[in-house]
């Protein structure tokens, strides 16, 4: 019978709908053999506050300053231990003592006096090169990213036929020679084999000066929990004040502004070669980055004068004696957040020493020359590494809306960070009472189900706007994990974090281009749920900027909360949603589950 009520619902199904609205205790009648309802399903809501979590679990990094009209300022410094390099970053040729006592036999060994020229902090940003038309010209300068013919630069020649005769798209004039590039038959691009970059990850006014402090720390981070008789790794938490308390040595402390052009530098031209000028010749090219330069002397006596003491012998050493950095970015003239390549940063350490050349006569002293090197020796941001958070406490309405006696409120609050997150029960009322047996007694085929989420936007535009999360994440609490239609979604986004697409949790937008809501769709937890007898678990809601990332993060140990989701954890965004009782006006738009479904009527 089972099998005969399915042929029919699927023969009917082709060929006729029915949709109401209905209302759990609602009774359906009509006189066809099935209809197709959608049934909004309550959900009960209350927020949690986010301890602080382990900092230094994580692997992407902020630095700044995040402005929050809501929620208000949060300001982040960061700290990183240092290693040392490998062989090739080897001081000079000789050893120190070789350079002393000399080697019998070896004239060349001699002392190189090693002096350090410029030491430079190198902190790349993260950037992105996306030609959706690839013609050569970056979506965010292209006028048209979908036709490759589109003329960017308004000379009259497509950016693709440009690009493909070595000319700059973004340039009427590429060689400056006063002869559009349409017209020039013989236009040299000076910058050909420069790269245009977009900078990611900037949160706020990229525009913005601020002063940059790098100092040494004076706190060692220890690796192992000495509680735990070292075998656990210490956890250094998010609301740390090591920065505070341990900054020692100002390394660098000046204004400074952003600047998304690459890096150039050229060879030095070469006095015996007078057909060539070495210098027009590119040397080395970097991505857009914050570059500064560091106190020389201070690098001279605590790196290059310790040439082959036990301080750089090995790396734990290294460790207890130069214990690390920490970098420091304050008075904005616009509030900015970075989040920044932290992983390939370096300090490099540019010196030069004193090298012997035979001139390939060994056996003739006469012509030997004793000559000036340059050469690197890096040091990169490896270790332990952390950020210290300092947020401005919420407002008197956040704190109370957020309180542990307010259930099913009118406004959800969300905020990444140590911020707030939302705990979710499906299939109880706005008193508690549970009704999931309500539903599993109804004769339903679910063949979808959607958690619409509103955003509250009367309360966003009143308080002067705030950057809205691009997207919010929905996961199993008790089992620290993703729901089933998240693992089931293999459907593709634009980039890798904009993946998992019928899932969703993406925000949508109103005609003005403002968050009008975020939908997720949980049909198969659903269907597990009503028809499976799965354990209607608690979910939690938390805002996210890439839900790829389904790695958790340790918390301080709460009752109610013993992690968080890493990328809701290193998201500074926040938003206001409709919660499940708003006032009459919202009512419409309140959290809820929208439940598709057939039943055949009898």
């Amino acid at each position: 019978m089972k099998f005969i009520k399915f042929i029919l619902i699927l023969t009917f199904i082709l060929t006729s709908c029915n949709k109401d609205y209905n209302t759990v205790g609602v009774d359906l009648i009509d006189n066809k053999p099935f209809t197709t309802s959608i049934e909004e399903i309550p959900v009960f809501v209350k927020m949690n506050r986010i301890p602080s979590y382990v900092s230094n679990a994580i692997s992407t990094f902020q630095l700044g300053i995040y402005q929050d009209n809501i929620y208000g300022e949060s300001k982040v410094s960061f700290l990183s231990q240092l290693s040392i390099g490998g062989e090739e970053d080897q001081m000079g040729i000789f050893s120190q003592t070789d350079e002393i006592n000399g080697i019998e036999g070896n004239i060349a060994a001699i002392p190189e006096l090693e002096t350090v020229k410029n030491v430079f902090l190198d902190i790349p940003f993260f950037t992105n090169v996306d030609d959706d038309d690839n013609d050569g010209v970056i979506n965010l300068y292209d006028v048209d990213s979908t036709d490759p013919y589109s003329d960017s630069d308004g000379d009259g020649v497509s950016d693709a036929d440009e690009s493909n005769a070595g000319q700059n798209p973004l340039n009427k004039d590429t060689d400056g020679d006063g002869i559009l590039d349409g017209e020039d038959t013989e236009s040299v691009n000076p910058n050909a084999g420069a790269t245009i970059y977009e900078l990611d990850s900037l949160i706020g006014n990229s525009d913005s000066k601020f002063k940059l402090k790098v100092s040494e720390l004076e706190y060692f981070l220890r690796p192992f929990d000495p509680e735990n008789n070292f075998e656990s790794y210490q956890k250094y938490y998010s609301n740390n004040n090591i920065p505070d308390n341990f900054s020692g040595t100002v390394l660098f402390d000046q204004e400074i502004e952003i600047n998304s052009n690459e890096l150039v530098f050229y060879n030095e031209d070469d006095p015996e070669t007078e057909d060539e000028d070495e210098s027009e010749t590119v040397k080395e090219r970097l991505t857009p980055r914050i570059r500064v330069s560091l106190d020389k002397d201070f690098f001279q006596s605590k790196i290059i004068d310790k040439e082959d003491s036990n301080e750089l012998s090995n790396l734990d050493n290294f460790k207890l004696y130069f214990k690390g950095i920490v970098i420091d970015a304050y008075d904005f003239t616009d509030p900015l957040l970075m989040i920044l390549n932290f992983p390939e940063a370096e300090i490099r350490i540019v010196y030069e020493y004193q090298q012997y050349n035979k001139n390939s006569t060994d056996d003739d002293i006469s012509d030997d020359t004793i000559e000036s090197i340059e050469k690197n020796y890096t040091l990169k941001l490896e270790g332990t590494k952390l950020n210290s958070f300092k947020h401005d406490p919420y407002s008197v309405t956040i704190n109370n809306a957020i309180s542990d006696t307010i259930n099913n409120p009118e406004s959800v609050y969300l905020k990444g960070g140590e911020g707030i997150m939302a705990e979710i029960e499906l299939f109880k009322d706005n008193e508690g009472k549970d009704i999931l047996e309500e539903i599993r007694s109804q004769d339903w085929l679910i063949n979808e189900a959607n958690l619409s989420i509103y955003i509250n936007k009367d309360m966003l535009s009143s308080s002067g706007g705030i950057i809205e999360p691009s997207r919010l994440y929905l996961y199993d609490i008790e089992n620290k994990a993703p729901l089933i239609d998240y693992f089931i979604d293999n459907s593709a986004g634009a980039k890798e974090y904009q993946n998992k697409v019928i899932h969703g949790g993406s925000i949508e937008l109103d005609e003005d281009k403002n968050g009008l809501m975020y939908k997720i769709r949980i049909s198969e937890h659903i269907k597990n749920v009503v028809r499976k007898d799965s354990t209607n678990v608690k979910l939690g809601l938390v805002v996210s900027q890439d839900i790829s990332n389904t790695m958790n993060i340790e918390v301080k140990t709460k009752d109610f909360m013993t992690f968080i989701p890493s990328s809701s954890a290193i998201s500074p965004l926040g938003t206001v949603l409709i919660g499940p009782s708003p006032s009459a006006e919202h009512y419409e738009k309140r959290m809820r589950l929208d439940l598709y479904y057939t039943k055949l009527n009898n």
